[in-house]
């Protein structure tokens, strides 16, 4: 604890986010290690403070290598590892201000390692739920956990092997200066946290990325809500294989020709559900090497309605099949909250700045990706304790409003009066984040117009290639000293 004229103090890292030391202690990243058949040495930047690294530049607004070197003389992670026993402190024994031994260790730390420790962080918060409330986890929905699944993109340069891995991306003017890849994430419904993910290219639709998605789910039960781009057969296909029933939205010309070829007379008016058997026609995209036997579900037509709004037809399909313990309202209510999985997405690619990655390989993307949902996960973890104490859903805290306590308590400091009492900094900061719950907001509508009043002041855009653009203004420059 370093203390200065102002009235600030600055914490530790390690005071400040004692939840990093419970969700990565040594002995996991030793277990990842030795599964994953590499040896690194645990002397001066350790693999803990390499994965601290990585999730640190994700929280840091400078994203930077050498931002991360800093932080490390500034001696604010010295007591992050407990278990190290070397007689001097990590700042102390750090002689260079470059970047290399950092960077040399970003390579080295295998991508099993990040995700090995994405898969502990979904377990440990899964075990933090049970035991706050062991006779009815309210992570739960009817005894199961719920994930909600959607699919997004990112954008990365052309550069290194990325246009190889991913392609390039292309629009209606031609090949784009960029590299776009698709995605599919899961997240928790209770905790929000980003569970599992699945990369693909452009051409790689959503619906395959899913299967991978399942089955490195850690929970093998789990029920899966989604949108209708994923209310297709594969969809149910891969969830049966793997256990996991499904809720999924249908469009309306798919639920009605599944109500003609069970020979039903009539379609379903709002508010009725039946008994369907989904049979894979000869068009329809499978998986080949699963089942392609008829998959029994339940179709539920429900009509939303809201005053200022029209009428808005839903057709859910699901393999809930006890209709008592899963009733169709409660169905229909549970597939409604599957909108936050929009909010979840936009804090990863806006809030932490994920939207784009300045990355020269894949393989570092896919590290900087998954450091991302640590870090994500980290927060909601501590949002999770928070909302504990307030006895409220961690949906009900405003997570950029904690994401911004958080980073600044870490890289300003807290008033020394917090000090006063031991062990009273991770208290006050809960209880500061418990504080800070979404407003209730009556009025709001859903048809704000998505508009500025002012159009910002911007550069055109840069097409083609950098190193020529440089040349065409060095042109233009000669021309004139010239003349």
């Amino acid at each position: 604890m370093r203390q200065s004229k102002s009235n600030l103090t600055k914490p530790t890292t390690e005071e400040l986010l004692t939840v990093y030391q419970e969700l990565f202690p040594r002995w996991k990243i030793e277990q990842l290690l030795k599964a994953a058949n590499i040896k690194l040495y645990w002397r001066v930047l350790t693999p803990l403070i390499i994965l601290w690294g990585f999730v640190w530049q994700r929280l840091n607004a400078d994203h930077s290598c050498d931002a991360l070197v800093s932080h490390l003389h500034s001696g604010a992670v010295d007591d992050l590892d407990p278990d190290d026993t070397h007689a001097e402190p990590l700042s102390k024994r750090l002689y260079s201000e470059s970047t290399s031994a950092y960077v040399q260790g970003r390579n080295r730390l295998p991508l099993s390692v990040l995700e090995g420790c994405l898969r502990y962080v979904a377990t440990m918060l899964g075990n933090w739920l049970q035991t706050s409330c062991p006779a009815a986890n309210p992570g739960c929905w009817k005894g199961l956990v719920v994930r909600l699944l959607d699919g997004t993109t990112f954008r990365l340069p052309s550069q290194g092997d990325l246009v190889a891995t991913y392609g390039q991306a292309t629009n209606q003017h031609g090949e784009s200066d960029w590299v776009t890849l698709r995605a599919v994430i899961s997240f928790c419904l209770y905790t929000q946290s980003a569970l599992a993910y699945a990369l693909g290219t452009m051409d790689t639709s959503e619906k395959a990325l899913v299967r991978t998605v399942m089955e490195t789910d850690p929970d093998p039960t789990s029920l899966y809500v989604a949108d209708c781009g994923f209310g297709v057969y594969r969809i149910f296909q891969v969830g049966r294989a793997g256990r996991h029933p499904v809720v999924a939205r249908l469009e309306i010309k798919i639920a009605k020709a599944l109500q003609k070829r069970n020979g039903r007379n009539s379609f379903l008016k709002p508010g009725q559900q039946c008994r369907l058997s989904w049979t894979p026609l000869a068009s329809n995209v499978v998986e080949p090497d699963l089942p392609t036997d008829p998959i029994e579900g339940r179709l539920i037509y429900a009509r939303q309605q809201k005053n200022g709004f029209r009428p808005q037809d839903v057709y859910l399909f699901t393999t809930l099949l006890d209709e008592q313990l899963y009733p169709a309202v409660d169905i229909v209510e549970l597939y409604g909250q599957r909108l936050r999985v929009e909010i979840e997405l936009r804090h990863l690619k806006t809030t932490l700045a994920m939207e784009e990655f300045q990355v020269q390989s894949a393989q570092m993307f896919r590290k900087e990706l998954v450091a991302g949902l640590l870090a994500y996960n980290l927060i909601c973890a501590v949002m999770v304790k928070a909302a504990q104490i307030a006895d409220l859903r961690p949906s009900q805290l405003s997570f950029k409003r904690c994401w911004r306590r958080i980073t600044d308590v870490l890289h300003r400091g807290v008033p020394r009066w917090v000090y006063e009492e031991s062990g009273a900094l991770i208290t006050w900061l809960l209880q500061r984040l418990a504080k800070c719950q979404l407003a209730y907001q009556p009025n709001k509508v859903k048809y704000e117009p998505r508009k500025v009043r002012r159009r910002p002041a911007v550069y055109p855009a840069l097409k083609g290639d950098r190193n020529a653009a440089r040349q065409e203004i060095l042109n233009q420059i000669l021309v004139v000293s010239n003349s």
